[in-house]
């Protein structure tokens, strides 16, 4: 079953303890892949992985255990190797993970930034696809901030698991309880959009 944690700006103590009853593994059992590749457009963007990887090992995951993958390193879909197509074994952070490398991890982690940068990553490698088949066979995807909005409805080439438009950092968040069908999501720093299978759900723990 799919299970997605949007947020606006990470997990806080209470959200982390929901969120680890879904992983059900001990923190330093956890593998981890994170995808930066929505904060690389400036230094300011840049430290945001920063905080994001001080956050993952804060919640007890090893750094052994993050996968970092930048999709920038990837070959865009459809693209046919001429001057190395003699390299028949391609380290995995260079090349396109199968749905079963995926999911030989615990989590996926999408940092913040410039969610159009990223979601163009996903669609011009072809990641789209093996990622939402490994979603679906257990894969749990956390989004901050820009990792959110590729998720949810503020794209038409998004990722699609909201329809909803979603707003990171408002001021004042969208009420808790089930998501409305089709209104904004104002999502304010300390709350989640939660997605088990085909339910969705606001939940706030400040």
């Amino acid at each position: 079953m799919r299970t997605l944690f949007l947020t606006s700006d990470g997990l806080n103590e209470e959200t982390a303890k929901l969120f680890w009853e879904h992983i059900r593994k001990e923190p330093i059992n956890t593998k981890a892949i994170l995808v930066p590749s929505a904060a690389l457009g400036n230094d300011g963007a840049r430290e945001g992985i920063i905080v994001c990887v001080e956050r993952l090992l804060n919640m007890g995951i090893p750094m052994e255990n993050i996968f970092i993958y930048h999709l920038g390193y990837l070959l865009s879909d459809g693209y046919n190797r001429t001057y190395s197509a003699y390299v028949n074994e391609i380290p995995a952070q260079f090349r396109l993970l199968s749905v079963d490398e995926l999911t030989q991890h615990d989590m996926i982690v999408f940092c913040g930034g410039n969610a159009q940068t990223l979601l163009n990553e996903i669609n011009r490698t072809g990641f789209a696809k093996p990622l939402k088949e490994a979603i679906e066979s257990g894969l749990v995807y956390l989004g901050i901030s820009a990792g959110s909005m590729i998720a949810a409805g503020n794209f038409e080439d998004g990722l699609d698991y909201l329809k909803n438009p979603l707003i990171p950092h408002a001021e004042k968040g969208s009420p808790c309880g089930e998501v409305p069908e089709n209104s904004r999501i104002d999502l304010a720093d300390g709350q989640i959009v939660l997605i088990q299978g085909d339910r969705k759900e606001i939940i706030e723990h400040c």
